[in-house]
């Protein structure tokens, strides 16, 4: 059987309801929903900066996989398959990340 997003919540709202008696099942959903939104709007920051989420690791960009991103990037663009404001602006972002990364190292 696969539950849903939304049936999971529910079922973790009920089984936690009593612990936290002044919550209600919108701000479980909030409560839930944060981290991923937290990674949303680092991810889209630009920066590809390493995040950290408690209990499910840290999730990094490596250099290898930026590389090969950006030649797949670079591929697509000369196949007219992506807008040059999208091209542009990841091109820029992961040439940053990768300069950057030349520094560490």
């Amino acid at each position: 059987m696969i539950l849903s997003n939304k049936e999971l919540i529910e079922e973790f709202y009920e089984l936690n309801k009593d612990k936290y008696p002044g919550l209600s099942l919108e701000q479980f959903k909030e409560i839930c929903h944060a981290p991923w939104r937290y990674m949303k709007h680092e991810i889209e920051s630009g920066e590809l900066s390493e995040i950290r989420l408690k209990y499910f690791g840290v999730f990094r960009v490596y250099p290898g996989r930026a590389e090969k991103m950006l030649e797949n990037l670079k591929t697509r663009f000369s196949k007219q398959q992506i807008e040059p404001k999208e091209y542009f602006r990841l091109k820029e972002m992961l040439e940053k990340f990768l300069k950057d990364e030349s520094f560490k190292s």
